[in-house]
């Protein structure tokens, strides 16, 4: 990120005063930052307990691709505002670029939101990178986006939410949408049309292309993570802003949640004995967390862990299809979806497919076909340094 540790000097009214994150308690501070802001928004869900103070650790995955500065705004001796200036090594060596990234971007008004871009910008501009684009939090393959359509209730785990203002806010400072993705909400009133519509579909993929689906057994889960990390990249290599899963980071993801997955959770596809595809399922674990905020955060963990071991998440995000390109031109999402939803529903009684990119037609299409349509929306945005 460069050798610099002092904060911008800036031309915009000194009420706004940045203070970078070195402690640990300036770190907690900063993970707290949308809930003091806004903790009140019956849509606002807390993150899962330490998610972004485990960034920080040397032993976290991010920390081998690239690294961080976090940044607190203050305005008037009051929390306003927070950001992270991202420089993400893995993206561009593979990409070839040298594209800067912001993320757990959160702020009061415009005023905060302006200065706190405005640093970042002036960390990239430092460390020769350009455009800046966001926000990540802090990878494609983690809460990325801003919503900008669909405020309609609290989002499924793993999705961002922000309120509606934000949306303005953004164009009001220069930032530019750049790509849409998209979420579908599964309604299981749709499963008898969903049943006539795809099932004789993936029995005739199936008998074709000699396809079986099986869960991923977790008792070998660090052998099935490297299966998916590299099903991961080589399916979906081609996708705009693609970013890399390591082995690591599918491990470390697992690991958060390994106690709660459903049995079925990963479905893993095969032809002929070769892997070839995989599907992942998350229970919507932001049930459980949606009203932590009434709680004490000493005493969120625990309760969190007591929630998830005596209650059924009712809500699954359909959240990851991969398919190697040779079968996907073939068929093979159609039937990975379809096992995917319907071995789901026999747990889920609704949930959401998230995200698809809006130029995924291939997906896309598929949900068109389901008469599933788009309830919300998120955008990453651009701009130049």
């Amino acid at each position: 990120m460069g050798s610099r540790d002092t904060i911008l000097e800036s031309s915009l009214p000194e009420s706004v005063h940045l203070e970078t994150c070195r402690t640990a308690s300036q770190w907690r501070l900063f993970e707290r930052v949308p809930e003091i802001l806004h903790g009140e928004d019956t849509s606002f869900v807390p993150p899962f307990p330490g998610q972004v103070m485990k960034l920080r650790s040397p032993q976290h995955p991010f920390q081998r691709e690239g690294s961080l500065r976090a940044y607190l705004a203050l305005s008037g001796g009051r929390i306003a505002g927070r950001v992270a200036s991202i420089v993400n090594r893995t993206h561009n060596e593979f990409h070839g670029d040298r594209t800067g990234f912001f993320g757990f971007f959160d702020f009061t008004d415009a005023e905060v939101a302006c200065r706190l871009i405005e640093q970042v910008r002036a960390d990239m501009g430092e460390a020769g990178l350009n455009p800046l684009r966001g926000p990540f939090n802090p990878t494609q393959n983690d809460e990325c986006g801003l919503q900008v359509e669909g405020f309609s209730g609290p989002p499924y785990f793993g999705m961002p939410y922000n309120p509606p203002y934000y949306v303005g806010v953004y164009e009001e400072i220069g930032l530019e949408g750049v790509r849409d993705m998209l979420a579908y909400y599964v309604d299981p009133a749709l499963e008898e049309t969903f049943r006539k519509r795809l099932g004789g579909l993936a029995a005739r993929i199936r008998k074709r292309l000699a396809i079986t689906v099986r869960p991923a057994n977790m008792a070998r889960v660090a052998e099935e993570c490297v299966l998916v990390s590299h099903l991961f990249n080589e399916s979906l290599s081609e996708e705009w802003n693609f970013m890399p899963l390591s082995s690591e980071a599918a491990l470390e993801f697992t690991h958060d949640l390994l106690g709660h997955l459903d049995p079925e959770a990963i479905l893993i596809a095969e032809a002929d004995g070769r892997p070839i595809g995989f599907s992942i399922v998350l229970p919507n674990v932001n049930e459980f967390l949606a009203g932590a905020s009434r709680f004490p955060r000493w005493l969120r963990w625990p309760l969190l862990l007591l929630l998830l071991k005596t209650r059924i998440s009712r809500e699954g995000r359909w959240a990851a299809f991969a398919m190697l390109p040779e079968y996907r031109r073939r068929g093979g999402t159609a039937l990975l979806v379809y096992e995917a939803i319907t071995r789901a529903k026999t747990r889920y009684a609704s949930g959401e497919l998230s995200w698809t990119q809006d130029i995924n037609d291939d997906v896309n299409g598929l949900a068109t076909q389901l008469g599933l349509v788009p309830y919300k929306r998120y955008r990453i945005y651009q701009v130049v340094v």
